[in-house]
């Protein structure tokens, strides 16, 4: 039930959207407001419900990156991208992105080194020896975990979030 009440605000059909359908409707600030980089209440409202709606959104993920920016701990942020990127690429160009991951991220004094339990760091040493799309999905888990429990928290307490989900919404006039 909560989750159908968290998202009963986004449901077309229980809630008339503001601005309206631009499919049903000539109203294109539906548009134009997806298409901003300033984004307005109702989607900045969405990246509180989880770390994955943040991520999944480009401008929450921008946010989020420029938050952990300012604490200096954008390392976690950028491993998980980076790792995202390696599930997309094409086959020919995987394993040498996989060493650049791992001279970035987790060899012995890499420039921005993150921190793995032991356990995800055998495990991605072990995949190491023959690498592939998935060979950092432990690290990758376990750095998405730190983020959730640690750098969302305190992102979602921040001025910036706040200041964000209290601005009011820019909507632009409808010409007629």
């Amino acid at each position: 039930m909560t989750y159908t009440e968290q998202f009963l605000d986004f449901d077309p059909f229980l809630t008339m959207p503001d601005p309206s359908n631009p499919w049903i409707s000539d109203d294109i600030t539906f548009w134009e407001l997806e298409a901003s980089k300033e984004p307005g209440q109702q989607r900045v409202k969405r990246w509180g419900f989880s770390l994955d709606e943040a991520l999944m959104d480009p401008v929450g993920r921008d946010q989020f990156l420029k938050f952990v920016e300012s604490e200096f701990s954008s390392e976690n942020l950028r491993f998980w991208l980076a790792v995202q990127d390696l599930k997309r690429r094409p086959l020919q160009a995987v394993s040498a992105r996989v060493q650049e991951i791992w001279q970035e991220f987790l060899a012995p004094g890499a420039p921005s080194a993150i921190n793995l339990d032991s356990h995800s760091y055998e495990r991605t040493s072990q995949n190491m020896k023959d690498p592939g799309r998935y060979s950092f999905e432990d690290a990758q888990e376990h750095i998405y975990k730190l983020m959730k429990s640690d750098s969302y928290a305190r992102f979602l307490r921040s001025s910036t979030y706040q200041d964000l989900l209290l601005a009011k919404k820019k909507v632009a006039p409808y010409n007629t």
